[in-house]
């Protein structure tokens, strides 16, 4: 199909109530595993690459193979940019060719995170790119029980953050974590359900990895359309290393690419056959 927005693609996730899946890729054996997986289950897809990951990776050249295979791929694919924390950041992944960025203002304060959003949101739109902004802490915590009300979004905020900064999609806090952590978070399902009848964007669920699958169906019920997962991926890759280095330890590189390619595959399978997305590309 075509290299096309996030706000497309959420757009119909929305109205037919599914979840698009949002998988960070951080090599090319991640990005071969997901897009295969997407073109075998005729899922959208959104491709991400956060900020952080410009520290460790060649992520211009990187870019370049995301954006060459979305736009051979049978399957409407959107490249965004995950977690951009900096304005710096935001422009090298729109010159780069990103169709989607992410701005996270949720360490400020709302003001500020209002304002930053909205100046972000006023050059990508001019661009034709999608913007997501995120409201309340989702953090990373060790527990799930670490997780408070405190840290949920109030409706009326949501509804006065969209307003003003005319995002195309919102990530909000409603008992998800970044990152891996002990114990099952107790996802607030009504306060989810209060967001999605107040504001006219999809909802976006961060730290998304290894939920139950009931919790994923009742999310997308309650209003989320897309679902980011990166933890889960990054553990699913060391842990098929370290089962093939088990089984030899003189096992070569270009087998164990392999390996992580199949193993991240499962990982990617099991997630898309919970977020109702299959066959929804025609």
């Amino acid at each position: 199909m075509a290299l096309v927005t996030m706000h497309e693609l959420l757009q119909d996730a929305r109205k037919r109530k599914y979840a698009v899946g949002g998988f960070n890729v951080f090599n090319f054996e991640t990005l071969g595993a997901v897009l295969e997986v997407a073109e075998e289950l005729k899922t959208p897809l959104v491709l991400g690459i956060p900020e952080r990951l410009f520290k460790f990776v060649d992520v211009e050249t990187l870019s370049a193979a995301l954006v060459r295979a979305a736009q051979k791929s049978s399957i409407p694919v959107a490249l965004h940019l995950d977690h951009g924390y900096s304005y710096e950041g935001v422009m090298r992944a729109i010159r780069w060719g990103f169709t989607s960025v992410m701005f996270d203002g949720s360490h400020l304060s709302i003001q500020d995170n209002l304002k930053r959003t909205k100046d972000i949101t006023r050059i990508a739109h001019s661009l034709g790119i999608s913007v997501e902004g995120e409201l309340g802490y989702i953090g990373c915590y060790d527990n799930a029980g670490d997780l408070t009300d405190d840290n949920l979004v109030k409706p009326e905020v949501a509804v006065d953050f969209v307003d003003k900064t005319r995002v195309d999609a919102l990530a909000v806090a409603v008992g998800t974590s970044h990152g891996g952590y002990h114990g099952a978070p107790k996802l607030n399902f009504s306060r989810l359900s209060e967001l999605n009848n107040s504001v006219n964007v999809p909802l976006v669920m961060h730290g998304g990895s290894r939920l139950h699958k009931d919790d994923y169906r009742h999310s997308i019920h309650s209003g989320i359309s897309k679902i980011n997962i990166a933890t889960d991926m990054s553990l699913a890759a060391a842990e098929t290393l370290r089962t093939e280095l088990g089984r030899s330890a003189t096992a070569n590189y270009v087998n164990l690419m392999n390996a992580v390619k199949k193993g991240v595959k499962e990982s990617v399978r099991k997630y898309m056959l919970c977020f109702d997305c299959i066959a929804k590309v025609v």
